[in-house]
């Protein structure tokens, strides 16, 4: 797999969909199971609500809140759904130990129990299984910057010399093929000096972020700003060119 492309998340998509449908579907489930007839009736309906606890309304709001963050595939949002979905737990675990659902119920008790145990569940899926849909290169707050696929030969010094090419190259990152695999020492070398002889002979300090079929992923970490304005420059010079090939 030398190519870095995203997978879609479109079972995330479908998880996002449920959380967002989750509280109207909690609500009604509670008040199917409270043992009220006609509790469907508007006016019924409308007592339930005004009845529903303030913790209720957090954790429910924060279930709706998980939802709209998962639809953004962004290590950010997904983050704080995480956060968020953490926070359901903690809420959730609090009204069970401290038996503030005891007056409602074991069916009450029960449901809890099972949402408790699928969002743990989905957690699981959000914090480990994240790696495949998201780009690691992106920035907290701030836009990706532009990747562009353009080749020039590179040298990575680590424990050895690597010589290489780059597939893509961006002012905060490159994706580099080696032209020999690095034996084992990927996993002990978290920073690496990348030198460009093409570019100036630019040498830049930047962080491992991924190894694989030999193929490096790096983000830069120290890009002084002369260095900086080289890299563009050529970068600037690569885009004319291309523009100006025929086809």
């Amino acid at each position: 797999m030398t190519q870095a492309e995203l997978k879609r998340p479109t079972g995330v998509f479908l998880l996002a969909f449920l959380f967002i449908l989750a509280p109207l579907g909690n609500l009604l489930i509670s008040f199917a199971g409270s043992g009220v007839s006609g509790w469907y009736e508007p006016s019924v309906l409308f007592a339930f609500l005004q009845s529903v606890s303030t913790l209720d309304w957090l954790w429910l709001s924060l279930l709706f809140l998980t939802g709209v963050l998962l639809f953004r595939p962004h290590k950010t949002s997904w983050s704080l759904a995480i956060v968020s979905l953490s926070l359901v737990l903690l809420i959730n675990a609090y009204r069970f130990f401290s038996h503030d659902l005891s007056h409602e119920g074991s069916f009450a008790q029960w449901q809890l129990v099972f949402s408790s145990l699928v969002t743990i569940a989905i957690l699981i899926l959000a914090f480990y299984f994240r790696f495949p849909y998201l780009d690691r290169r992106a920035r907290w707050l701030f836009p990706t910057a532009h990747r562009y696929e353009f080749r020039t030969p590179v040298n990575i010094v680590g424990q050895d010399i690597f010589e290489g090419v780059t597939e893509s190259i961006s002012i905060a990152g490159t994706r580099v093929l080696l032209k020999r695999d690095m034996e084992g020492t990927s996993k002990e070398l978290k920073y690496v000096d990348v030198i460009f002889p093409k570019i100036r002979n630019i040498k830049v300090k930047a962080r491992v972020v991924e190894y694989r079929d030999n193929v490096l992923r790096l983000k830069f970490k120290e890009l002084e700003q002369r260095d900086r304005g080289y890299l563009l420059d050529w970068i600037r010079s690569q885009i004319e060119t291309s523009n100006e090939s025929p086809g």
